[in-house]
């Protein structure tokens, strides 16, 4: 399909409103206590937080959170949000209030708090929601707020009200983060294709920024933004490692999975400012993700915002097992290969900035992993090359550096239960991937034949099912660099 046809489809598919994501997670809201703030935070020590932040916290970091309204004045953002802005007006005509304290603020603040949150909040203690970047800047922008005219539906007008235009108003901020220095833009929305967004995403990588999105959680599939071509887009899973139920199947859109699955997060209730609800989503996941690489970045200044996906990529969270590598939080092991296939549903694997940190990230291929550069994408291949003056694959890449890239430590506490099957009970999330390596792996590399995402730049109501290439591992399992070179089992 031609990105023109694409587009033309795209005109025909349905926004999916910022509402439903968020009333969607809050059906199963658990009571809330101070043991509950502390159960929502079990992915800190999953990836080690801690230790990722003796090397790098966010700061001199800008990320822009493009979302719904914000509430900057909660505990935990006091002092982190320095602007806050929408372009999307309301039903008189004015300009909506994009930092207000309500209902449909929920969202964004929570993701940004899982960013940048100081770990002051309104739970037992004055404790709140920690992030995984705290020392990062954020800068807002709104542009999905509760629609007066759609009950229990989100979006923005730009000039009337009642006319949805959320993937031309996202276009917008991405252009205005860019302006305002923003090295990672998070998005944790799925918005209806406009073509806009295709100069919008061609001006952030111009300005070497990350641009990361999510899945979709209520379709279980991905949409814009997350269908941009070299956006890191993200799916989401339990303590266990094991994908949520309502987490995206065997889409090769997907790059990272991360945490998502009964994380600590805010919510505006008629009594005020909660920091103790626990939700589930791929929004969660996709802040983590672009907290985490704030955190990789500002540890390594000097790097590109390529360099950093790279680490990421190549050090994505494995543990050996058995003689086969498992997906997992951390790195688990010595002499660890490095992914450079995908799985089905994880993409590359659980995203380690913890371990990802130590490698010599200025050392990497200035190279955007996450550019489909066979398939159809919006924006193309041939559009990004022209835009950032960058060849978007690798000619001759060196090998990162080995230092610090493994971890020899016992599985943290969010458990081993690596077999288990998660709570969907099928047999596709049954097992956590397994990281093939072999014979034929090293060869298809030799041959040239890397596995990269491919794009369609179009809103889908269906998604394609994914194909096998000779680098495309089996259901579950991912592409290593080697022949099995084995650490020892947790």
């Amino acid at each position: 399909m031609t990105p023109s046809t694409s587009r033309l489809l795209a005109t025909a598919a349905a926004t999916v409103g910022l509402c439903a994501l968020v009333l969607s997670s809050i059906a199963a809201i658990p009571s809330a206590s101070a043991a509950s703030l502390d159960e929502g935070q079990w992915w800190r020590a999953a990836m080690g937080v801690d230790e990722l932040h003796r090397s790098g916290t966010g700061k001199g970091i800008t990320v822009a959170v493009i979302d719904g309204p914000i509430d900057s004045s909660v505990p935990e953002l006091r002092g982190k949000v320095v602007s806050s802005t929408t372009e999307c007006v309301a039903r008189d005509g004015s300009v909506h209030d994009s930092d207000k304290g309500s209902t449909d603020s929920s969202h964004a603040t929570s993701m940004a708090a899982l960013i940048a949150g100081s770990g002051r909040g309104t739970a037992p203690g004055g404790r709140g929601i920690a992030g995984i970047a705290p020392d990062a800047r954020i800068r807002h922008y709104a542009i999905m707020f509760e629609s007066s005219y759609r009950p229990g539906k989100s979006g923005c007008g730009l000039e009337y009200e009642d006319v949805d235009v959320g993937g031309k108003a996202t276009a917008r901020a991405l252009q205005q983060a860019v302006k305002d220095g923003a090295k990672v833009i998070s998005m944790s929305v799925s918005v209806d294709f406009d073509e806009a967004l295709i100069p919008a995403l061609l001006d952030a990588y111009r300005a070497g920024a990350i641009v990361v999105a999510s899945t979709n959680n209520e379709k279980r599939q991905v949409f814009w933004p997350g269908l941009g071509n070299g956006v890191v887009t993200v799916t989401h899973v339990d303590a266990k490692g094991n994908l949520d139920t309502s987490a995206v199947r065997k889409s090769s859109e997907v790059d990272f999975a991360a945490p998502g699955s009964k994380v600590t997060t805010g919510l505006w209730t008629p009594g005020g400012w909660r920091s103790d609800i626990i939700m589930d989503g791929s929004s969660q996941a996709t802040a983590i993700t672009a907290g985490g690489l704030a955190a990789m970045w500002s540890a390594h200044p000097t790097a590109t915002g390529n360099q950093v996906l790279q680490a990421a990529k190549d050090s994505i969270g494995m543990r050996e097992k058995d003689g086969k590598y498992l997906t997992w939080f951390r790195r688990i092991g010595t002499n660890l290969p490095k992914a450079t296939g995908k799985t089905e549903s994880y993409g590359f694997g659980i995203f380690d900035p913890a371990d990802a940190v130590k490698l010599d990230v200025s050392s990497l291929p200035d190279v955007n992993p996450m550019v489909d550069t066979e398939g159809d994408g919006d924006p193309t291949a041939e559009q990004i090359a022209t835009a950032t003056g960058k060849a978007v694959t690798e000619s001759a890449s060196p090998a990162p550096s080995t230092s610090g890239s493994s971890v020899d430590a016992s599985p943290n506490p969010a458990g081993e239960a690596a077999d288990d099957t998660d709570e969907a009970g099928g047999s596709e999330s049954s097992l956590l991937p397994w990281l093939a390596v072999g014979a034929v792996v090293v060869l298809a590399l030799v041959a040239g034949l890397f596995f990269l995402r491919r794009r369609h730049g179009v809103t889908r109501p269906q998604r394609p099912h994914h194909t096998s290439e000779p680098t495309t591992a089996a259901d579950h399992s991912a592409v290593t660099t080697k022949e099995a070179s084995h650490g020892h089992a947790p």
